[in-house]
């Protein structure tokens, strides 16, 4: 196998194992401790949940949906940060170990590299101009920067984004972040055309 090969399919691989991992952890929740998986995950992301997804149940069926009303409100509290189940008529939810930005962002590099071949090479490892990453990274860097800018009062308004946006900006940026980053690691790990082409020769 080409080295370029094992580099894709680690890539791949590894967004798969994370994106698998992240939903799992709630599905296993409604059975078993799996605080130890939401404080691994803790490292990666506030894990706030005004800002996150839950898996819920009623006993019979599993949704996917947003864990607290996303009315425009700040929440900054210990609590937020640390609540991982909601309750409510006997609808049980637990939260998604990551946020919803970041769940967008990391399916998106999965969904990326997946459909990769389909448009490019594998083995290539010219960029794309930077114009093309850089746009589809504004809408995630605007509604993040702009969030944080309104948390601190540095804004004279206040704003809170909402999990539909975080998500779809999440999936944007991931999304075409993914068709640099295998190109950038073919370069780093890939082995050269030269080194190729005389392997083919012999």
């Amino acid at each position: 196998m080409k080295t370029e090969h094992i580099v894709y399919w680690t890539y791949t691989l590894f967004f798969l194992l994370l994106v698998v991992g992240v939903f799992i952890v709630p599905f296993l929740a409604f059975e078993q401790d799996m605080n130890s998986a939401y404080d691994i995950f803790g490292y990666t992301c506030h894990q706030k949940i005004s800002r996150s997804e839950c898996i819920f149940s009623d006993g019979n069926n599993f949704w996917f949906g947003d864990c607290t009303t996303q009315n425009g409100s700040f929440i900054d509290s210990v609590e937020d940060r640390e609540t991982i189940r909601v309750q409510s008529d006997g609808i049980i939810g637990w939260k998604i170990p990551i946020c919803a930005r970041d769940v967008g962002i990391y399916s998106a590099l999965l969904i990326g590299g997946i459909i990769y071949p389909i448009f490019r090479k594998i083995e290539t490892k010219k960029l794309y101009p930077a114009i093309y990453l850089i746009l589809a990274i504004v809408p995630l860097g605007l509604d993040g920067t702009v969030q944080l800018l309104s948390e601190m009062g540095l804004m004279p308004f206040l704003y809170e984004s909402t999990n539909m946006v975080r998500l779809a900006t999440g999936l944007l940026a991931g999304l075409v972040s993914a068709f640099y980053a295998i190109p950038v690691l073919m370069n780093m790990f890939g082995g050269s055309e030269e080194y190729h082409r005389k392997i083919h020769k012999k």
